[in-house]
């Protein structure tokens, strides 16, 4: 056979090149993995700067008012109702008259 016998059936007798096919399709599926593992890092890493700005970082006006009232009823004496002798006792001050009554021969103990 001569060579523009081979030309003239309309095409190429010779093998493909199977170590170059394998070695692209093994760079594509490797860049492909590092792609959508970069991605999943970036939503996640955008995902945990939304959750901050909105929910973790900003302090509402309402919400240390809130705290402030709280510390002011955690931490102040107070009559609840004068004509019974009702008072609220700072939390400190209610901890160590509970610790002195639990106490092994304090006041009051009940058992």
């Amino acid at each position: 056979m001569s060579k523009g016998s081979e030309t003239s059936q309309g095409y190429e007798r010779s093998e493909p090149n199977v170590r170059l096919i394998a070695a692209v399709g093994g760079i594509s599926i490797f860049l492909l993995f590092a792609i959508v593992l970069g991605l999943q890092f970036y939503f996640d890493r955008a995902l945990e700067q939304q959750v901050y700005v909105r929910v973790l970082a900003p302090e509402s006006q309402a919400l240390r008012d809130l705290r402030a009232r709280e510390d002011e009823e955690l931490h102040s004496y107070r009559y609840l109702d004068r004509d019974k002798g009702t008072v609220r006792l700072p939390i400190e001050r209610a901890m160590e008259l509970l610790a002195s009554e639990a106490a092994p021969g304090g006041p009051n103990v009940r058992r």
